[in-house]
């Protein structure tokens, strides 16, 4: 049809919001991110790990002769805090058209919407790395073992190697079977333990397939077509994964289950990885900034994956200032601190995944 006639003279509209079709899911980020702590020891955060036994006993007849040296078998892991930021720019006169009756959707929560889509995937990105430069920690750091860096919260791999280092287990021949997933976790659990046990594993879309292959008769266990699978969202205990109609309108994470622990996707893990988490050793400390305001990262116009999604909570915003020399505002959306993991070799990864 033709509809070249009613250009010129009937008024052309546009939807009240705008589509996210760039990002993708951030699982991570959020449940990172989802309750921070807060940044409270000065310059480092410091955890004390013991990273030797105390060899000051042993058996003994009669009197003995008891050895009472001191000894000291704990040493301070710490973090930096380290920052990141998006950048948010308003230009007055965009603003001022967009305050006219022909402006539908509001200008400034759109670009607040940007900036804050832009944080959370860069973060969620970043969580995976290996801290390098001024970004924070990441989970390939956490779960390396001396293959990709030299050390982790400010401890020597190699003079601490054994309690720092994660457990990191190349595939063999890049293929993942239900006995490589059981040895991972093996490695990373204390036996007939819950809270030293992995409690959530991570990985790509291709590998949750693989996997869903391989559980099929097991997923079937967890799934109902008038539920469909179980969810996982920041905000369920860990270990653990509901119903969607108990997580209050948020969508959540599909989960389907390896001996008893629930494994989502995220589209930010890296290829190829397998990650195998305990959730109760991991956390964002952050560190507020004076001066600054905390800020909601609900979506405000724009429909996707973020607005579906919990949001992260740990935000803050500098004022909007005017530069001297033009007309807009600028502002920043900031996060400080750092994610960080008490307790690396409870954290793994199967990597170099490529089939089954």
């Amino acid at each position: 049809m033709d509809y070249s006639r009613i250009i010129t003279t009937t008024a052309q509209r546009l939807a009240p919001y705008v589509v996210d079709g760039f990002h993708g899911s951030s699982v991570l980020a959020g449940k990172v991110l989802a309750r921070p702590v807060a940044w409270t020891q000065g310059q480092y955060h410091r955890v004390p790990l013991q990273y030797a036994e105390s060899d000051t006993g042993g058996a003994f007849v009669g009197l003995g002769d008891f050895d009472t040296s001191a000894v000291s078998v704990d040493v301070n892991q710490q973090w930096q805090a380290k920052g990141d930021y998006q950048n948010v720019t308003l230009v007055l006169a965009d603003i001022a058209h967009n305050q006219t009756e022909a402006g539908v959707i509001n200008l400034v929560k759109r670009q607040m919407d940007i900036a804050k889509n832009a944080g959370i995937a860069r973060l969620g990105s970043t969580f995976y790395g290996l801290g390098l430069g001024n970004a924070m920690d990441g989970l390939r750091l956490q779960a390396d073992d001396s293959t990709l860096t030299s050390s982790y919260a400010g401890l020597s791999r190699t003079t601490y190697g054994d309690v720092i280092n994660g457990q990191l287990t190349p595939a063999a021949g890049g293929k993942i079977s239900l006995q490589t997933m059981g040895a991972q976790v093996d490695l990373c659990s204390a036996a007939s333990s819950t809270n030293e046990a992995t409690n959530l594993e991570i990985t790509t879309k291709t590998i949750w397939g693989l996997v869903e292959t391989l559980l099929e008769a097991k997923s079937r266990i967890n799934f109902d077509t008038s539920r469909g699978y179980l969810r996982v969202s920041p905000y369920t205990p860990m270990g653990t994964a509901v119903d969607a109609a108990e997580l209050g309108g948020v969508a959540g994470f599909e989960a389907i289950f390896h001996r008893g622990i629930p494994l989502v996707k995220d589209d930010q893990c890296p290829s190829g990885y397998f990650f195998t988490l305990n959730e109760r050793y991991m956390k964002f400390v952050r560190l507020d900034l004076p001066e600054l305001n905390a800020i909601s990262m609900a979506q405000q116009v724009t429909k996707g994956v973020y607005d579906e999604n919990p949001k992260p909570t740990a935000f803050q915003m500098t004022d909007f200032r005017m530069p001297t020399n033009q007309l807009g505002k600028v502002g920043q959306v900031v996060l400080y601190g750092n994610f960080i993991n008490e307790q690396t070799r409870r954290t793994g990864a199967i990597t170099g995944v490529t089939g089954i």
